[in-house]
């Protein structure tokens, strides 16, 4: 997984690609620790070149809403692919996220 920082208005954009899966999602969540550290409280995880998450990185987009959440902050999820949407979707996990399609869509 690699992860590319860049900001937008109030926001923090991560581009990730690769796979969210393993050990591979600890670096998601120190970039996510990094930008509470920095009082960046608004994350968008752009997952447009994400081929696959498993239940690891599921439950690490969860811990990480939560403390976002929990800061006054919030994470939102742009671009996911249909397959990992109807994972979400499936598992009810949608509810707990704004989902975006675009950038023009933050809110």
């Amino acid at each position: 997984m690699e992860i590319n920082f860049r900001e937008k208005e109030n926001w923090r954009i991560m581009d990730i690609s690769g796979h969210i899966k393993g050990n591979e999602v600890s670096q998601f969540r120190t970039a996510a620790q990094n930008s509470l550290k920095e009082n960046r409280l608004n994350l968008v995880a752009n997952m447009k070149d994400v081929g696959f998450i498993d239940s690891s990185g599921v439950g690490m987009l969860i811990t990480c809403h939560q403390d976002l959440k929990a800061a006054g902050g919030k994470l939102v999820l742009m671009n996911l692919s249909d397959d990992i949407y109807d994972l979400f979707e499936m598992t009810s996990i949608d509810r707990l996220f704004e989902i975006v399609d675009s950038e023009e869509d933050l809110s």
